[in-house]
């Protein structure tokens, strides 16, 4: 779910109002609406070709980590210095990108509540955010230069590569910049519509009053909180900010900015605004400069390029000419192929949408009945996140501080018996009802082996990226360097591959990266101002003196996931609950490998769960062409749901399922 676009959307796509009073002609130059077609017609070119040069350093990066391990394993002789030149084009990739992902549409934000809301109360709303993250950025940008002249003065330097600090807080400073532009730019975007909903210009003042004065007092809602209240204790100012963040959530200001606003406005209050303002030009940098964090490029990578190499296709038809005959064939197929596409994509939206594509037309060519076509389509891309690669698994070990590998190795298992059930699922219902799901025509063995050698390709890239990790042979940055690389080789001889495709793959993996980094700016604001509030220690103290089994405390934080998952992006989700519900789950004595994949489950259920469910909507997008109601796919998806909840338990009775795996790979260790 993404915010409305800022700058493109142009104020004429509101709907007129009736407003009491004179109305303006309708000639009358519209000053806003002309200041934000300015801003734009400047920032665009600026950030789009910006963006450009960092997908292209996001390609440079995959090739340069693989002719460092070439290098490493074959002439004995690594390149030095690859580990900080990684982490410094990855601060080059993602402050170029950040601005141009914002008039992108690329940062995530919750429309749950803001889809029902009038095109007013919606321009009002976004008017007061917008000048909140321009503030917000805008101070990012200042402290960053600040930062980067300090640096020059100094004449600070890495130890290897000898690159100036201060070039790289300079970079951060320019990106920021032109993020905070790029608000203040969409300020008068949103002015226009409130100027077009009120043309009275009495009631228009107002309005415009009532914004400023709102967005003035939340930027110094620490001062203002003080003056009237006096002071609180830290306990009840995390519960105040915590809540203040809640609700500019689900009013639609950005995950990534409300965290980054809310960390910031609140460190103002607890320890004043000199050391939150330092806090903040420490973290923006140092946010994003981890060698780890390299990782989620690659594999955002190596997923977007099997996606536009037309790789789901051909591990759609693998699976439909290996189960087709069976009842439910086709749907059953097409769980197969969700799971194989899984095991390269490593995002559910991008599967669901990938595999619903290429299969409901298959289907319904042999008149299957729309709900177990779609369901089976929702259910199956809800495996793109627990079949490793995946980038929640990668996420998830960057915020808990596990081990990336582990995680990955713990997906497996768990992923296969997913994979199995939803299977089941489709040929128990269409044994009972065969109309379901009639057997499509049988294909020769020759017929499979063609369609599995179509994809011998991918299973050799999975192979290698899962078993170089599992044993020891590769990190997994530098198993997903390999697998970006194997990928970019894989689609450069798929046939229709272009040039096109492959400036869209790194543009696409570049923007969703920057969105993560984003996120993860805002997370290292605010778990500075929950760490001082005490809130983790002070909530799993509460549940620890609850008298009741830690299980009910388990399934209480499991239907916490389950609801959060129906109107949140996994991503964002976890980084936003994590730092305060992890502590609690160690603190019960819950293994923190196991744990991460019992929520992705939960989290991936959501996405399906009625009321809302993500991949429902993708799903009715795609078939929106044939008449398929949403009613009809919440059916088909039902028995689905009931597998992933017997996994869960399933999962829970045997955990040695889901750790095995991970608890080999420490008795290989001793043996390299």
């Amino acid at each position: 779910m993404v915010n409305q676009d800022p700058v493109v959307d142009s104020p004429s796509n509101t709907k007129d109002r009736a407003t009491d009073g004179p109305i303006l002609p309708e000639h009358s130059h519209d000053v806003f609406a002309l200041i934000a077609g300015a801003a734009h017609r400047i920032l665009d070119p600026i950030c789009r070709y910006l963006c450009y040069a960092a997908a292209i350093v996001t390609l440079l990066m995959a090739i340069g980590m693989v002719v460092d391990l070439v290098s490493r394993l074959i002439f004995r002789s690594p390149l030095s210095g690859m580990i900080e030149l990684q982490t410094f084009m990855l601060v080059f990739m993602a402050f170029f990108s950040v601005a141009y992902t914002m008039l992108k549409n690329q940062h995530v934000a919750v429309d749950l509540l803001t889809s029902r809301l009038s095109d007013q109360v919606n321009s009002f709303l976004q008017s007061i955010f917008s000048i909140w993250g321009a503030f917000l950025f805008g101070a990012m940008s200042w402290l960053s230069a600040a930062r980067a002249i300090e640096a020059f003065q100094r004449e600070e330097v890495a130890d290897i590569t000898r690159m100036p600090f201060g070039l790289l807080y300079a970079v951060v400073a320019l990106g920021t910049l032109l993020l905070a532009l790029t608000l203040f730019a969409a300020l008068f975007t949103h002015l226009s519509g409130l100027y077009r909903h009120h043309r009275n210009s009495a009631k228009f003042g107002t309005v415009f009053c009532a914004v400023v004065l709102i967005a003035v007092a939340g930027m110094f809602s620490a001062a203002l909180m003080k003056t009237l209240f006096g002071d609180f204790n830290s306990a009840t100012v995390g519960i105040i900010y915590t809540l203040l963040m809640m609700a500019i959530l689900l009013l639609g200001f950005p995950v990534a900015f409300s965290m980054a606003f809310t960390g910031l406005t609140g460190l103002m209050y607890l320890i004043g605004n000199d050391v939150a303002f330092n806090v903040a030009k420490i973290n923006t940098y140092d946010a994003v400069a981890q060698y780890f964090f390299v990782v989620i490029p690659f594999f955002l990578l190596m997923g977007f390029l099997v996606l536009h190499a037309g790789i789901g296709a051909k591990l759609y038809n693998a699976g439909i000419k290996m189960f087709g005959r069976l009842p439910g064939g086709l749907a059953i197929g097409t769980v197969a192929g969700c799971g194989g596409f899984a095991a390269i994509c490593g995002e559910s939206v991008a599967a669901a949408a990938t595999m619903g594509s290429v299969s409901i037309p298959q289907m319904k060519k042999y008149n299957y009945d729309d709900s177990l076509a779609t369901g089976s389509v929702a259910a199956g891309g809800t495996l793109g996140i627990l079949i490793p690669p995946s980038i929640g698994f990668v996420v998830y070990s960057i915020i808990t501080e596990q081990s990336i590998g582990k995680m990955f190795m713990a997906g497996i298992i768990p992923g296969i018996i997913l994979v199995t059930g939803f299977a089941l699922a489709v040929y128990v219902q269409c044994r009972i009802n065969p109309s379901l799901g009639p057997k499509a025509p049988k294909a020769t063995a020759a017929e499979i082996l063609q369609s599995i050698t179509g994809v011998w390709p991918v299973a050799i890239l999975f192979a290698g990226v899962i078993g170089g990790i599992y044993s020891g042979l590769l990190t997994p940055t530098e198993a997903g360097g390999i697998g970006a690389s194997g990928a970019l080789l894989i689609a450069w001889f798929a046939p229709g591959f272009n040039r096109h495709k492959l400036f869209a793959a790194l543009l696409e993996a570049t923007q969703t990266s920057a969105m993560i980094f984003t996120i993860l700016i805002g997370v290292g604001l605010l778990g500075y101002f929950v760490t001082l509030t005490d809130l983790p220690l002070a909530f799993a103290n509460f549940l620890k003196g609850l008298d009741v089994s830690r299980y009910v405390i388990y399934v209480l934080i499991l239907l916490l996931y389950l609801v959060l998952g129906m109107v949140m992006n996994i991503i964002p989700m976890m980084m936003l609950t994590l730092p305060i519900l992890f502590p609690t789950v160690v603190g019960l004595g819950f293994d923190p490998i196991w744990f991460g994949v019992i929520m992705v489950i939960m989290m991936e259920m959501g996405q399906i769960t009625p009321p809302i469910g993500i991949n429902v909507f993708v799903i009715h997008g795609v078939a929106k062409k044939y008449n398929v109601s949403m009613a009809t796919i919440y059916r088909g998806i039902i028995p689905f749901v009931i597998v992933e909840i017997l996994v869960i338990v399933l999962l829970t009775i045997f955990p040695e399922i889901t750790l095995w795996l991970p608890d080999s790979m420490d008795i290989l260790a001793p043996l390299e």
